[in-house]
């Protein structure tokens, strides 16, 4: 399809002047005789592929046709397939070509009218890999007219991911780097993107560990999570999961594991999960079969809390199709993709305590761990104790290796290294305001200079022992969201404590500028006034206080499961 755009562009760009179309004819003299096109530029919606089109196609390329009028005939036929393509008369003529030869779609199609002249026009005279990503994109967006429609109340407006690519790993000089081998929509469909900066960047996020990973024979299938932030400041978080392929011998040779991402905005870290568990299960059967489940999904809306989205593709095991439903938990908005029951388990009650109070004095914290998994679950989860304010610093949950000199950021940050780097940090370029927090040793270490943080020690001592107790009888528990959630009303509790007066103190002049008296909203906080005074310094709280309208009602007013 390259090939055939770029036949008949070239020619009208050197001559240097623009083509005025008037019908389908004119398209079909400038187009060489010498043109050969062996596929129809057809769409096919992927949720019911048309088998039998597709197998005529396969037979008419292999007839040896001869003879003038067949070959005019072939030509004109095909070129009117690319002139309706181009129209967005695709789905219609797919539909009639059944009722024409085999092999061969419709041209009787009306006539074009000025405008759709003009518009193909000025296609023509576009750079043709330009043409070629803008229509991929544009076939991205083709709905199947005969699936039925999604309820508003079930889907949101939004993809459930936008990119998924596959990681793997390839000799240079005498290492070896990470590399896209396999993605959709495909790198160079995005060469035009603003993504695309974004794009190039995720390997290195997806083998953070690069100077460490080697060649086994068996390992722990681990997934995790980064963040960025696009060019509309908007957050996108690539969730990943590293497994081993499987062996093609036996016994089993050594091999280098393999990423699978998924870029989304979506926050539902058990959601992806559940999708990779799908599929690594393909993969070990067949690459193709896993890619085929993975570009039907992209086409899907994400599913609101509580629903679940039904994908169809054709299994290569069984070689029939086959559904699978992705579910979205119903945690509530805030706690949908963390764990906090893990995290406390994890940390102990103390530790907990202690990183959130240091969040809420936007301190810097450097958090340090033996895997990726319980590096991102926890950073996550963390982040969540906040609400309803924001994190407004650096947050990188997983620093790779070579930008290390990050954790020298003279702003608050949030980051996330593995304990193989910590010895790699060069501890005297670390602000004397940096928390060091030793996830698996369940310890913090404040640098030499540290300030301590003006916490009332009545209600440190009470946050602390409730987590304690909680943790005791959860211990032995089967898993389930409801303990996030209890754990999460904790801080969020202590948070209307501390600040949940902020309204009584907020005006707003005749723009509707928001503004807060700091001396009497923290006077008004009673045992907290000194730590909620400094507090109220902080970008966290500013920023809160900046998006407020003169309609907003107090966020505390509401139950903490609606953040």
């Amino acid at each position: 399809m390259i090939t055939c755009i770029s036949s008949w562009l070239n020619p009208i760009r050197r001559r240097g002047r623009r083509v005025r179309l008037r019908s389908e004819s004119d398209l079909q003299e400038l187009i060489p005789l010498t043109v050969n096109i062996d596929t129809p530029f057809v769409y096919v919606s992927r949720s019911t592929p048309d088998i039998s089109l597709l197998s005529s196609l396969k037979e008419e390329k292999k007839k040896n046709l001869s003879g003038t009028d067949q070959t005019e005939q072939k030509r004109k036929n095909r070129i009117s397939v690319l002139y309706n393509s181009m129209r967005g008369s695709k789905r219609r003529e797919v539909k009639e070509s059944n009722e024409t030869e085999p092999g061969k779609l419709s041209s009787t199609s009306e006539a074009p009218d000025a405008k759709t002249l003009r518009l193909l026009e000025e296609k023509m005279c576009q750079d043709p890999k330009k043409l070629l990503a803008d229509r991929v994109r544009e076939l991205r967006k083709v709905k199947d007219p005969d699936s039925p429609q999604t309820p508003t109340d079930v889907r949101e407006d939004f993809p459930l991911f936008e990119f998924v690519c596959e990681v793997s790993l390839r000799r240079k000089s005498e290492n070896f780097c990470p590399y896209i081998s396999w993605s959709h929509p495909p790198l160079r469909v995005l060469e035009d993107d603003k993504t695309a900066s974004i794009t190039l960047s995720i390997p290195q996020f997806c083998f953070p560990d690069m100077d460490i990973v080697e060649s086994v024979k068996k390992m722990k299938t681990e997934t995790y999570c980064f963040v960025f932030t696009d060019l509309q400041a908007q957050n996108k978080f690539g969730y990943c999961r590293r497994f081993l392929p499987a062996a093609k011998s036996n016994p089993p040779e050594k091999r280098f594991p393999v990423v699978y991402c998924m870029v989304t905005k979506l926050r539902s870290f058990e959601t992806f999960s559940k999708i990779f568990d799908h599929v690594v299960h393909l993969r070990d059967f067949s690459s193709a079969g896993a890619y085929s489940f993975l570009k039907a999904l992209i086409e899907q809306n994400a599913p609101k809390p509580g629903k679940s989205v039904t994908v169809k593709y054709i299994n290569p095991k069984i070689g029939n199709l086959v559904d699978i439903h992705i579910e979205r938990v119903t945690a509530g908005k805030r706690f949908e993709h963390v764990d906090l029951a893990y995290v406390l388990v994890k940390l102990g009650s103390k530790l907990l305590v202690e990183i959130f109070i240091n969040l809420l004095a936007e301190r810097k914290l450097l958090f340090i761990a033996e895997n990726l998994s319980d590096l991102t679950t926890i950073i996550h989860s963390i982040m969540q104790l906040l609400y309803p304010l924001q994190w407004q610093g650096i947050y990188i949950p997983v620093l790779p290796q070579e930008i290390l000199d990050a954790t020298s950021s003279p702003v608050p940050f949030v980051i996330g290294i593995l304990k193989q780097h910590a010895k790699e940090l060069d501890e005297d370029a670390l602000d004397e305001e940096c928390l060091m927090v030793y996830i698996s040793e369940k310890r913090y270490e404040k640098r030499p200079n540290f300030t301590d943080i003006p916490f009332n020690k009545k209600f440190r001592k009470k946050l602390t022992l409730d987590l304690k107790l909680y943790k005791a009888k959860i211990a032995k528990a089967e898993r389930t969201s409801d303990q996030t959630v209890e754990i999460g009303d904790m801080f969020y509790e202590f948070m209307r404590t501390c600040i949940g007066h902020y309204a009584d103190h907020v005006t707003f002049d005749e723009n509707g500028e928001s503004d807060i008296d700091l001396t009497s909203f923290s006077d008004s906080a009673g045992v907290h006034s000194e730590f909620v005074w400094q507090l109220s310094k902080t970008q966290v709280f500013s920023s809160f206080v900046q998006g407020l309208t003169p309609e907003s009602k107090n966020i505390f007013d509401e139950t903490s499961d609606n953040g």
